[in-house]
């Protein structure tokens, strides 16, 4: 197969619609740009970069892609590369593309060169095919601040705050409409690799549990593919097309082997421990010593063993990726889940509140005015301890300090939350003042200190 592929002038309008086409597709990807894009935007802007001009005849249409060049080039250097991975460092930052573009005004360089270039073809007849050729390319440039010289807008448009991958795309993009403007193009056989078995991959950096990481297969009736964990075959993988798609069921080294008429690709995905699932509905969670809960993580293998630091084994359970426990302690609670085989599926963490003071609730009591027909027919008042984190908690009172007023003012006390009002003249009594109240718990003690006032009112 010949390196290049010239691409004759009957071709080239089509070829140029279809590459106005696919760079829509790239600009509307841009404006989310979403985690998934940002992973496989490097082989985007490899495939961009793959198309050349062969002869450049316009001295503007040369300058603005030997700029593009140096730039990039520049630009590769300010991010730097990770050799193990000869990819480049904080791919999703944006910090490196406002210093380099915009404190340091490189993007100023890079506009000068389109400046000459659209005044070059501002220069030729309106009717002149090349220069309606420019405007249509560079539509966007001239709205955004070409038109008027505008450095500063067009710079900010361009690169604000733009991650370092998605700057590598424009730069190709840029350059790809130089060389549609030029004419003449040729594509590389880089899009087109007969002994390229793996076309693209994704979702590789970190997999836990769950997960799925995504193989675009060249050939797939002659490829072969063995997962291996730990030294055995693995099958947590299925095929929809020519795309794998790697569904680990459980944590460790997998070594991954395709093989296509014995050339050979490997590599290594370490999938790490799960967490608990982020349910937009469980955002906003809490968790209280006493109070059972719930959480939820991804369902991929039986867990054979469940534990966490805050309770024990009679307060913890699981079924169906869900893990009920009864917090027993304060404090952050670390929760592991493993597989039969010893595999950790889960490894995440929580906070666990201390047991809330509660508040207390005066029954038929209303702004804490009691109504003296009601406790005429009761003889007694009930005051319970209630928290509305904490529904149905074991707050028991043990003791309750309080004083009758409008009687002898004598202070008095009960063993329970019931106050006994039979064998006084209630006629008598205008408040009950609630001194302290001590209350008993599972885990701890708790004493309320502040005064409550009771008003008898009658109607």
């Amino acid at each position: 197969m010949a390196k290049l592929v010239r691409i004759s002038n009957s071709k080239n309008l089509r070829f140029r619609l279809i590459s106005l086409l696919y760079l829509l597709f790239v600009s509307l990807s841009i404006i989310q740009i979403p985690i998934e894009w940002l992973r496989i935007n490097p082989k985007f802007t490899e495939y961009l970069n793959s198309t050349t001009s062969k002869t450049v005849s316009v001295i503007q249409i040369k300058s603005a892609l030997d700029a593009v060049d140096q730039i990039d080039a520049e630009y590769t250097q300010q991010l730097g590369i990770n050799e193990k991975t000869k990819t480049i460092n904080e791919p999703t930052g944006y910090a490196v593309t406002d210093n380099f573009f915009i404190i340091e005004k490189k993007a100023d360089f890079l506009f000068k060169k389109l400046v000459d270039l659209k005044n070059y073809f501002e220069s030729l007849p309106q009717t002149n095919l090349k220069r309606k050729e420019f405007e249509k390319l560079f539509s966007q440039d001239l709205q955004n601040g070409l038109k008027n010289n505008k450095s500063f807008l067009w710079s900010e448009w361009k690169f604000k705050h733009t991650p370092a991958t998605v700057v590598k795309t424009l730069l190709a993009e840029l350059r790809l409409r130089l060389n549609l403007l030029n004419g003449a193009v040729e594509l590389g056989s880089i899009g087109d690799k007969t002994d390229k078995i793996i076309m693209m991959a994704y979702n590789l950096d970190v997999l836990k549990p769950g997960d799925t990481a995504t193989f675009v297969i060249a050939k797939k009736s002659e490829t072969k593919v063995n997962f291996d964990l730990n030294g055995t075959v693995v099958n947590d993988y299925k095929w929809k097309g020519d795309t794998l798609f790697f569904i680990p069921k459980t944590t460790g080294q997998y070594n991954i082997e395709f093989n296509s008429k014995g050339v050979t690709d490997k590599l290594s995905i370490t999938v790490i421990p799960a967490g608990f699932s982020d349910d937009k509905k469980d955002a906003l969670q809490t968790f209280f010593v006493g109070k059972k809960a719930s959480v939820k993580y991804t369902n991929v293998l039986k867990a054979e063993k469940v534990y966490c630091t805050c309770a024990e084994g009679t307060q913890i359970s699981q079924s169906n990726a869900t893990i009920d426990f009864t917090p027993q302690s304060p404090g952050w609670c670390a929760f592991q889940v493993s597989s039969s085989n010893g595999q950790l599926l889960l490894l995440d963490s929580l906070f666990v509140q201390d047991i809330p003071t509660p508040q207390i609730i005066v029954n038929g009591a209303s702004g804490n005015k009691i109504s003296y027909n009601r406790i005429s027919q009761t003889k007694s008042i009930s005051i319970v301890p209630f928290h509305p984190d904490v529904n149905n908690f074991g707050y028991n009172i043990s003791k309750v300090s309080y004083t009758l007023i409008g009687l002898n003012r004598e202070t008095k006390s009960t063993q329970s939350g019931k106050i006994d009002l039979s064998g006084i003249d209630i006629a008598k009594l205008k408040y009950i003042l609630i001194n302290e109240v001590e209350i008993k718990t599972t885990f701890k003690e708790i004493k309320l200190t502040q005064p409550l006032l009771i008003e008898i009112i009658k109607s």
